[in-house]
Protein backbone atom coordinates (compact mmCIF):
# COMPACT_ATOMS: atom_id res chain seq x y z
CA UNK A 1 0.00 0.00 0.00
CA UNK A 2 1.09 3.69 -0.92
CA UNK A 3 2.12 5.10 2.89
CA UNK A 4 2.75 8.62 1.06
CA UNK A 5 -0.71 9.60 3.24
CA UNK A 6 0.96 8.53 6.39
CA UNK A 7 4.79 10.11 5.87
CA UNK A 8 2.91 13.56 4.57
CA UNK A 9 1.20 13.56 8.50
CA UNK A 10 4.80 13.62 9.89
CA UNK A 11 6.51 16.88 10.60
CA UNK A 12 9.55 17.70 11.89
CA UNK A 13 8.11 19.66 15.15
CA UNK A 14 10.71 19.40 18.67
CA UNK A 15 9.17 18.11 21.76
CA UNK A 16 11.08 19.25 24.21
CA UNK A 17 8.58 19.15 26.83
CA UNK A 18 7.80 15.56 26.78
CA UNK A 19 9.43 12.93 28.59
CA UNK A 20 11.18 11.17 25.72
CA UNK A 21 11.30 7.05 25.76
CA UNK A 22 14.80 6.24 25.29
CA UNK A 23 16.11 6.06 21.59
CA UNK A 24 12.77 8.39 20.73
CA UNK A 25 12.79 10.28 17.84
CA UNK A 26 12.42 14.03 18.05
CA UNK A 27 10.03 13.74 15.00
CA UNK A 28 5.87 14.73 16.09
CA UNK A 29 2.42 14.03 14.09
CA UNK A 30 0.29 17.13 14.31
CA UNK A 31 -2.85 16.74 16.17
CA UNK A 32 -6.06 17.13 14.32
CA UNK A 33 -8.56 19.89 14.38
CA UNK A 34 -11.23 18.17 15.98
CA UNK A 35 -8.55 17.54 19.09
CA UNK A 36 -7.63 20.75 18.98
CA UNK A 37 -10.95 22.04 19.81
CA UNK A 38 -11.84 24.84 18.03
CA UNK A 39 -14.76 24.72 15.92
CA UNK A 40 -14.73 25.60 12.54
CA UNK A 41 -16.70 28.94 11.93
CA UNK A 42 -19.55 28.90 9.97
CA UNK A 43 -19.00 28.40 6.14
CA UNK A 44 -19.51 31.39 4.19
CA UNK A 45 -20.75 28.73 1.42
CA UNK A 46 -23.74 27.24 3.89
CA UNK A 47 -23.94 24.27 6.01
CA UNK A 48 -25.40 21.56 3.23
CA UNK A 49 -22.43 22.91 1.01
CA UNK A 50 -20.05 22.30 3.33
CA UNK A 51 -20.98 18.79 5.13
CA UNK A 52 -20.95 18.01 1.26
CA UNK A 53 -17.65 19.40 0.19
CA UNK A 54 -15.84 17.89 3.69
CA UNK A 55 -17.45 14.21 3.46
CA UNK A 56 -16.41 14.19 -0.20
CA UNK A 57 -12.91 15.26 0.84
CA UNK A 58 -12.45 12.70 3.26
CA UNK A 59 -14.00 10.02 0.72
CA UNK A 60 -11.00 10.98 -1.64
CA UNK A 61 -8.80 10.65 1.36
CA UNK A 62 -10.03 6.94 2.29
CA UNK A 63 -9.66 5.68 -1.34
CA UNK A 64 -12.89 6.46 -2.95
CA UNK A 65 -14.58 3.07 -2.92
CA UNK A 66 -17.89 3.28 -3.77
CA UNK A 67 -21.00 0.63 -2.61
CA UNK A 68 -23.50 -0.40 -5.12
CA UNK A 69 -26.92 -1.59 -3.41
CA UNK A 70 -28.18 -3.61 -6.07
CA UNK A 71 -30.97 -5.88 -5.79
CA UNK A 72 -29.82 -8.89 -3.43
CA UNK A 73 -26.36 -7.71 -3.36
CA UNK A 74 -23.95 -5.11 -2.37
CA UNK A 75 -21.30 -4.68 -4.78
CA UNK A 76 -17.80 -2.70 -3.63
CA UNK A 77 -15.81 -1.01 -6.21
CA UNK A 78 -12.42 -0.19 -5.24
CA UNK A 79 -10.91 3.09 -8.02
CA UNK A 80 -7.78 1.71 -9.23
CA UNK A 81 -6.58 5.43 -9.32
CA UNK A 82 -6.55 5.79 -5.44
CA UNK A 83 -4.87 3.76 -2.81
CA UNK A 84 -7.44 2.32 -0.37
CA UNK A 85 -7.27 2.94 3.26
CA UNK A 86 -9.15 0.56 5.80
CA UNK A 87 -9.95 1.13 9.21
CA UNK A 88 -7.82 -1.85 10.94
CA UNK A 89 -4.38 0.27 9.39
CA UNK A 90 -2.24 2.82 11.14
CA UNK A 91 -2.84 5.35 8.17
CA UNK A 92 -6.74 5.49 9.34
CA UNK A 93 -5.69 6.89 12.80
CA UNK A 94 -4.98 9.87 12.22
CA UNK A 95 -8.78 10.03 10.81
CA UNK A 96 -10.34 8.00 13.49
CA UNK A 97 -9.15 10.07 16.10
CA UNK A 98 -10.59 12.90 14.58
CA UNK A 99 -13.73 11.69 14.29
CA UNK A 100 -13.55 10.86 17.65
CA UNK A 101 -12.47 13.92 19.08
CA UNK A 102 -15.30 15.62 17.80
CA UNK A 103 -17.73 13.17 19.57
CA UNK A 104 -18.53 13.26 23.53
CA UNK A 105 -17.26 11.98 25.53
CA UNK A 106 -14.03 13.84 23.55
CA UNK A 107 -11.64 11.34 23.79
CA UNK A 108 -8.15 12.54 22.51
CA UNK A 109 -6.43 8.71 21.06
CA UNK A 110 -3.58 11.46 20.13
CA UNK A 111 -2.98 11.73 23.95
CA UNK A 112 -3.48 7.77 24.84
CA UNK A 113 -1.44 6.96 22.35
CA UNK A 114 1.47 9.19 23.44
CA UNK A 115 0.74 7.74 27.42
CA UNK A 116 0.96 4.22 26.29
CA UNK A 117 4.27 5.15 24.31
CA UNK A 118 5.69 5.71 27.62
CA UNK A 119 4.49 9.60 27.92
CA UNK A 120 3.13 11.58 31.10
CA UNK A 121 0.98 13.76 28.54
CA UNK A 122 0.83 15.75 25.09
CA UNK A 123 2.42 18.91 26.66
CA UNK A 124 3.61 20.37 23.42
CA UNK A 125 1.66 23.78 22.80
CA UNK A 126 0.12 22.23 19.37
CA UNK A 127 -0.85 19.39 20.73
CA UNK A 128 1.38 17.11 18.42
CA UNK A 129 2.02 13.32 19.60
CA UNK A 130 5.78 12.16 19.10
CA UNK A 131 6.67 10.05 15.83
CA UNK A 132 7.38 7.17 17.90
CA UNK A 133 4.63 7.07 19.82
CA UNK A 134 2.38 6.72 16.72
CA UNK A 135 4.44 4.20 15.48
CA UNK A 136 3.60 2.44 18.50
CA UNK A 137 -0.11 2.79 18.79
CA UNK A 138 -1.39 -0.39 19.15
CA UNK A 139 -3.36 -1.75 16.14
CA UNK A 140 -6.77 -3.55 17.02
CA UNK A 141 -7.43 -1.35 19.80
CA UNK A 142 -9.82 1.73 20.09
CA UNK A 143 -9.72 3.56 18.09
CA UNK A 144 -9.71 1.04 15.35
CA UNK A 145 -12.11 -1.85 17.19
CA UNK A 146 -15.25 0.31 17.66
CA UNK A 147 -18.06 1.29 15.27
CA UNK A 148 -17.27 4.67 14.16
CA UNK A 149 -19.69 5.51 11.41
CA UNK A 150 -22.15 8.18 13.87
CA UNK A 151 -18.83 9.89 15.09
CA UNK A 152 -18.23 10.24 11.02
CA UNK A 153 -21.43 12.05 11.16
CA UNK A 154 -20.92 13.69 13.97
CA UNK A 155 -17.38 15.11 12.68
CA UNK A 156 -18.84 16.23 9.42
CA UNK A 157 -21.39 18.44 10.84
CA UNK A 158 -19.14 19.64 13.74
CA UNK A 159 -16.44 21.01 10.60
CA UNK A 160 -19.24 22.44 8.80
CA UNK A 161 -19.85 24.68 11.72
CA UNK A 162 -23.11 23.26 13.86
CA UNK A 163 -22.57 24.75 17.17
CA UNK A 164 -24.10 22.14 19.68
CA UNK A 165 -27.06 23.74 20.53
CA UNK A 166 -28.08 22.48 17.28
CA UNK A 167 -27.43 19.24 16.77
CA UNK A 168 -26.79 16.60 19.83
CA UNK A 169 -23.61 15.03 18.35
CA UNK A 170 -23.14 10.90 19.88
CA UNK A 171 -21.50 7.93 18.96
CA UNK A 172 -24.93 6.49 18.10
CA UNK A 173 -27.27 7.85 15.40
CA UNK A 174 -30.07 7.12 17.39
CA UNK A 175 -29.19 9.65 19.60
CA UNK A 176 -29.41 12.69 17.32
CA UNK A 177 -32.35 11.27 15.68
CA UNK A 178 -34.44 10.93 18.58
CA UNK A 179 -33.26 14.31 19.43
CA UNK A 180 -34.36 15.83 16.19
CA UNK A 181 -37.45 14.19 16.58
CA UNK A 182 -38.82 15.32 19.79
CA UNK A 183 -37.09 18.47 19.87
CA UNK A 184 -39.02 21.76 19.17
CA UNK A 185 -39.61 22.51 16.02
CA UNK A 186 -36.90 24.62 14.53
CA UNK A 187 -34.71 24.11 17.28
CA UNK A 188 -31.97 22.32 15.06
CA UNK A 189 -29.93 22.01 12.25
CA UNK A 190 -32.04 19.19 11.31
CA UNK A 191 -35.72 18.17 10.50
CA UNK A 192 -36.86 14.77 10.13
CA UNK A 193 -39.03 13.14 7.80
CA UNK A 194 -40.36 10.12 6.34
CA UNK A 195 -38.12 8.38 3.81
CA UNK A 196 -41.29 8.55 1.60
CA UNK A 197 -42.17 12.35 1.63
CA UNK A 198 -39.99 13.51 -0.75
CA UNK A 199 -36.77 13.19 -2.04
CA UNK A 200 -33.56 13.65 -0.23
CA UNK A 201 -31.09 16.77 -1.31
CA UNK A 202 -27.34 17.47 -0.90
CA UNK A 203 -26.42 17.94 2.48
CA UNK A 204 -29.19 15.71 3.96
CA UNK A 205 -28.71 12.79 6.27
CA UNK A 206 -30.79 9.17 5.02
CA UNK A 207 -31.36 7.16 7.62
CA UNK A 208 -31.58 2.96 8.07
CA UNK A 209 -31.93 0.72 10.50
CA UNK A 210 -29.93 -2.38 11.17
CA UNK A 211 -31.62 -4.67 12.91
CA UNK A 212 -34.71 -7.19 13.08
CA UNK A 213 -37.87 -5.31 11.18
CA UNK A 214 -38.15 -1.96 10.86
CA UNK A 215 -41.22 -0.29 12.75
CA UNK A 216 -44.45 0.47 10.60
CA UNK A 217 -44.36 4.07 11.70
CA UNK A 218 -41.48 6.03 11.28
CA UNK A 219 -42.45 8.15 14.65
CA UNK A 220 -42.40 4.78 16.52
CA UNK A 221 -38.05 5.55 16.59
CA UNK A 222 -39.02 7.31 19.60
CA UNK A 223 -40.27 4.76 21.68
CA UNK A 224 -36.59 3.38 22.66
CA UNK A 225 -33.08 3.07 20.88
CA UNK A 226 -31.84 0.89 18.17
CA UNK A 227 -29.05 0.52 16.22
CA UNK A 228 -29.20 2.84 13.07
CA UNK A 229 -26.97 4.13 10.62
CA UNK A 230 -26.88 7.20 8.97
CA UNK A 231 -25.54 8.48 5.50
CA UNK A 232 -24.73 12.22 4.20
CA UNK A 233 -26.34 12.93 0.62
CA UNK A 234 -24.03 14.15 -1.45
CA UNK A 235 -25.73 13.43 -4.73
CA UNK A 236 -27.62 11.85 -7.50
CA UNK A 237 -26.13 9.60 -10.57
CA UNK A 238 -27.88 7.15 -13.65
CA UNK A 239 -27.26 3.68 -12.21
CA UNK A 240 -28.46 0.49 -14.51
CA UNK A 241 -29.73 -1.27 -11.34
CA UNK A 242 -32.28 1.01 -10.70
CA UNK A 243 -36.24 0.76 -11.40
CA UNK A 244 -35.86 4.44 -12.25
CA UNK A 245 -32.24 4.13 -14.18
CA UNK A 246 -31.22 7.18 -11.35
CA UNK A 247 -29.52 6.14 -7.65
CA UNK A 248 -28.97 8.66 -4.82
CA UNK A 249 -25.07 9.24 -3.99
CA UNK A 250 -24.36 9.05 0.30
CA UNK A 251 -21.22 8.94 1.85
CA UNK A 252 -20.74 7.41 5.26
CA UNK A 253 -18.12 5.91 7.70
CA UNK A 254 -17.87 2.29 8.98
CA UNK A 255 -19.32 1.46 5.34
CA UNK A 256 -17.09 -1.52 4.68
CA UNK A 257 -14.50 -0.87 6.98
CA UNK A 258 -14.07 2.82 5.26
CA UNK A 259 -15.63 5.87 4.26
CA UNK A 260 -17.22 4.81 1.81
CA UNK A 261 -20.03 6.46 -1.27
CA UNK A 262 -23.05 4.12 -1.35
CA UNK A 263 -25.54 4.68 -4.31
CA UNK A 264 -28.85 3.44 -3.76
CA UNK A 265 -31.93 2.80 -5.85
CA UNK A 266 -34.63 6.05 -5.98
CA UNK A 267 -37.95 5.43 -7.41
CA UNK A 268 -39.48 7.91 -10.53
CA UNK A 269 -40.50 10.44 -7.52
CA UNK A 270 -37.00 10.46 -6.37
CA UNK A 271 -37.84 8.52 -2.97
CA UNK A 272 -35.45 6.17 -1.78
CA UNK A 273 -36.40 2.35 -2.07
CA UNK A 274 -36.58 1.26 1.14
CA UNK A 275 -36.30 -2.76 1.97
CA UNK A 276 -34.51 -5.70 2.68
CA UNK A 277 -33.55 -6.31 -1.14
CA UNK A 278 -31.66 -2.86 -1.71
CA UNK A 279 -29.80 -3.95 1.70
CA UNK A 280 -30.58 -1.29 3.50
CA UNK A 281 -34.22 -0.46 5.54
CA UNK A 282 -34.53 3.07 4.87
CA UNK A 283 -36.76 4.96 7.09
CA UNK A 284 -36.37 8.49 8.05
CA UNK A 285 -34.84 11.76 5.98
CA UNK A 286 -32.81 14.32 7.94
CA UNK A 287 -33.24 17.62 6.30
CA UNK A 288 -30.55 20.25 6.02
CA UNK A 289 -31.87 23.51 7.35
CA UNK A 290 -29.32 24.79 4.89
CA UNK A 291 -29.82 24.35 1.41
CA UNK A 292 -27.09 23.54 -1.23
CA UNK A 293 -28.86 25.89 -4.17
CA UNK A 294 -26.35 24.39 -6.38
CA UNK A 295 -27.49 20.80 -6.34
CA UNK A 296 -31.12 21.22 -4.89
CA UNK A 297 -31.36 20.68 -9.14
CA UNK A 298 -30.35 17.51 -8.70
CA UNK A 299 -33.50 16.12 -7.73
Amino acid sequence: MNKAGAILLILGLSLAACAKPPGASTQAVPEPAACAGAQPAAPADGTAAAMVRIARGEWAKWGERVVELQPGRAVVILPNSHPAMWEQERDAFPSLADYWCATPPHRNHWELTAQAAGYTNVQNPDGSVEKTAFRRTPIGSSPFDEPWSAAFTSWVIWMAGVPEGRFLYSDTHWDYINDLMTAPPGSRAFRARPIASGPPLAGDLVCATRSGAPPADWRELTLGTRPMHCDIVVGFSACDFSPSGRCIEAIGGNVMQSVSLTRAPVDAAGNLVAGGATGRDWIVVLENAARFPALVSQR
